[in-house]
C-alpha cells in the first residue's frame, strides 16, 4: 500500500511530541548531563558516565512490534557508536560508554573467534568476535563439503562484535570463519534445520567490551539512529543529544510502501453462489475476499473477473449476464466509496491510491461474453471494461482455448484477429490466460501493444494446459508484457501446494522472461481447492514480499512484481 515515509515520534514527560527522539539516560554515576560537560570542558581526563539510549520499533501500519529490527547509531563522523536488535517487546537499548577526551579506549588483546551461541540452533544464532586493529573483517560460512553457503565483509574498528546467523543452507555441520590482515580463524555450528532465512546478518551488534571515546563536540552535538530490517525500509533520523526522553520508531513494511495490485480475482462467484447477499464491506471468515482483507493484505488495486459460466447461462444470455455482474460490482463500490472505486485510467489508479482507495479493474474473462459482435465488445469499453481474456477453456467461433484439443495448430479467425485489432485501437488490454497456444501466436502476430497473461504458471515446472511454455514466455516478455502467476495449487504443483510453489514458478518465468515480465494473478475466489498454504487468502500478500525479500530479490525487483511491472502495461495501453 502506498504511504508516506514512516515518522519517527519521541515522546517526551507530560504526553508532549517531537519529530526526533532518543532517550538519554544518567549513567550509574548519576550526574546531569550539564555537570558531565562541565567537567569535560574542565579538562577531567575521565568521567565514569555512560550514555544509555533506549526506544522501540513497531510496524507503522499495523502496529505490531518489529522482531527484526536492528539499530545502529552512527556519530557526526560516520563512525558507527553502538548497534543492537529489538527485544520481544520491540524495545532497544544501547549504552555508549563515555571514557573522556585523553583517556584511552579500551580494546581487546588479541585476534579472536569464539564459538557461536546458541549451538546447536534453529533458526538462528550469533557469533562472537574480536578484532584489535581497524580494517576489513571477511566473515565466512561452508558446509561439511567446502561450499561457500555465505560471506560478507565489514569495515570495523577495534572492539568485540557479534553477528547474527540465520539458517541458510542444508541441516548439519557448518564452519564460520573470520579472516583479516591475513589471519583467519575457524569454528563449527550446527544448524539444526535447512532453509533460507538470510544467512549472515547484515549489520554488527557491538559487543559490551568495545568502548568508544565521546569527544566533547559530539558529546553535545547529535547522532544518527538507522533503523533497518529486511522487509522494512530504513529509518534514518539525526538526533541531538540533549534531554531525556523515549524515541518510537515506525518503520513500513517494503511491501506497504509498494504498489500492490492482483491481476485476477473471481469474488463475483461468490457474490452469485450466495444469491447477492455477499458484501465486500463484511469481514468474511470464508471465501478469500473483501474490502477489510483487501486492506490487511496492503491491496492497492484488484482485477475483478465478471466470469459467465457457458454451462450455466443459456447461450444468448452472456453478455447480458457479464454486464449485470459489472452492475453489481459497481453497486458494491458505490456502497464502499470510502474503500473501493473502478477506474479506466492511470491517472485514476493514482488518484485513488493518493486517497488511500482500493482501484478496480473489470477483465471480461472470456470472450464468448461479445456474442461474436463488435459493438457489445465496444459496450463493454463502454462500461468501463479494460480487459477481456481472449478465451476461457470453452473455445469460441474466432479463437481456440488452451483446453481444446486444436491448442496447437488453430488459432484466430479472420473475426478474430478484428477483435485484436478493435482492442487495440480502444485501448483495452489482451489477456491470454485460458487461451490455446497457436492462438496466442496469432495475437502477438497481430497485436500492437503488450499483453498480459493474468493468472497463468510455467509449464516447465507444472504440466498443465492452463500453463505458459518457455516460447510463451518470451513472447510476452518481448512484447513488453506481464504474467501474473496464479495461486491455483493444481496449476502450481501436483500435491499440496504452498507459497514456495509459487516463488518456485516466478522464480522460473524470471529465468525465462526476465523480472520485468513478473506480476501476481492469484485467482482467488476461483477456485474450491484449498489454497496454497501461506496464502490462505487477500490478506496474506505481505507473506509473498517476505519470502521474495528472503530469497534475495532486491526491493526495486519486488515493486516491480507486486505492481510496477502491470502499471506499466495499463499506462501504456489504457490511456
Amino acid at each position: 500500500m502506498i504511504e508516506v515515509r514512516g515518522e519517527s515520534h519521541l515522546k517526551r514527560p507530560g504526553g508532549a511530541r517531537s519529530p526526533v527522539g532518543l532517550s538519554l539516560l544518567r549513567g550509574r554515576a548519576g550526574p546531569a548531563l550539564a555537570l558531565l560537560a562541565a567537567l569535560l570542558i574542565a579538562g577531567r581526563e575521565s568521567v565514569a558516565a555512560d550514555i544509555t539510549v533506549i526506544g522501540t520499533v513497531r510496524d507503522r501500519n499495523r502496529g505490531h512490534v518489529v522482531l527484526s529490527a536492528v539499530i545502529k547509531l552512527v556519530d557526526r563522523s560516520g563512525t558507527m557508536i553502538g548497534s543492537t536488535s529489538v527485544n520481544a517487546q520491540g524495545q532497544w537499548q544501547v549504552t555508549i560508554p563515555v571514557t573522556g577526551i585523553d583517556a584511552p579506549g579500551e580494546v581487546p588483546k588479541t585476534f579472536s573467534l569464539e564459538q557461536n551461541y546458541p549451538n546447536p540452533f534453529n533458526p538462528s544464532t550469533k557469533i562472537p568476535f574480536a578484532v584489535t586493529t581497524a580494517g576489513i573483517v571477511r566473515v565466512a560460512v561452508h558446509n561439511i563439503l567446502g561450499q561457500l553457503v555465505d560471506a560478507r565483509e565489514y569495515d570495523l574498528r577495534p572492539g568485540s562484535y557479534f553477528i547474527d546467523w540465520r539458517t541458510k543452507g542444508s541441516a548439519g555441520a557448518l564452519f564460520y570463519s573470520i579472516e583479516m590482515n591475513g589471519h583467519r580463524l575457524t569454528k563449527k555450528m550446527i544448524q539444526l534445520d535447512g532453509g533460507n532465512f538470510g544467512g549472515l546478518g547484515g549489520s554488527i551488534p557491538a559487543a559490551a567490551t568495545s568502548s568508544y571515546r565521546l569527544s566533547m563536540p559530539q558529546l553535545l552535538d547529535s547522532c544518527r539512529v538507522i533503523t533497518s530490517s529486511l522487509v522494512y525500509e530504513t529509518d534514518t533520523m539525526t538526533v541531538a543529544l540533549v534531554d531525556s526522553a523515549m524515541v518510537n520508531v515506525l518503520l513500513e513494511s517494503v511491501h506497504d510502501r509498494a504498489f500492490v495490485i492482483d491481476l485476477h480475482n473471481d469474488v463475483m462467484e461468490v457474490i452469485t453462489r450466495t444469491g447477492y447477499a455477499y458484501q465486500l464491506a463484511d469481514r468474511h471468515t470464508s471465501d478469500h475476499t473483501d474490502i477489510p482483507r483487501l486492506r490487511d493484505g496492503g491491496v492497492d488495486a484488484q482485477v475483478f473477473s465478471l466470469w459467465v459460466s457457458e454451462k450455466n447461462y443459456p447461450k444468448g444470455t452472456h453478455f447480458s449476464t457479464a454486464m449485470k455482474f459489472l452492475d453489481t460490482l459497481k453497486a458494491q463500490a458505490a456502497r464502499n466509496s470510502e474503500d473501493l472505486g473502478f477506474v479506466v485510467r492511470s491517472d485514476s489508479v493514482d488518484a485513488l491510491a493518493r486517497q488511500k482507495k482500493i482501484a478496480g479493474i473489470f477483465v471480461v474473462e472470456g470472450g464468448h461474453c461479445i456474442e461474436d459482435k463488435l459493438e457489445n465488445l465496444l459496450a463493454f469499453y463502454n462500461a468501463g471494461v479494460r480487459i477481456m481474456t481472449i478465451t476461457w477453456n470453452n473455445s469460441t467461433s474466432w479463437a481456440v482455448s488452451a483446453a481444446d484439443s486444436r491448442t496447437d495448430v488453430v488459432g484466430l479467425s479472420d473475426f478474430g484477429k478484428q477483435v485484436i485489432r478493435t482492442m487495440d485501437s480502444l485501448g483495452m488490454i489482451i489477456d491470454i490466460s485460458h487461451v490455446g497456444r497457436k492462438t496466442v501466436d496469432d495475437i502477438l502476430a497481430t497485436s500492437k501493444n503488450p499483453i498480459v497473461a493474468s493468472h497463468s504458471g510455467a509449464y516447465a515446472l507444472r504440466v498443465h494446459s492452463r500453463n505458459l511454455t518457455d516460447s510463451q514466455i518470451r513472447g510476452i516478455a518481448q512484447r513488453g508484457g506481464v504474467i501474473g502467476v496464479v495461486f491455483y495449487p493444481p496449476f502450481l504443483t501436483s500435491g499440496t501446494a504452498t507459497l514456495d510453489h509459487v516463488l518456485n514458478h516466478i522464480d522460473y518465468i524470471k529465468s525465462i522472461g526476465g523480472i520485468d515480465c513478473i506480476a501476481l494473478g492469484s485467482d482467488f475466489d476461483g477456485f474450491s481447492s484449498a489454497p496454497p498454504t501461506g496464502l490462505k487468502d487477500v490478506s496474506q500478500f505481505p507473506s509473498i514480499t517476505s519470502a521474495l525479500l528472503q530469497r534475495g530479490y532486491s526491493r526495486e525487483d519486488v515493486r516491480k512484481i507486486l505492481g510496477e511491472n502491470f502499471m506499466r502495461v495499463f499506462r501504456a495501453v489504457c490511456k
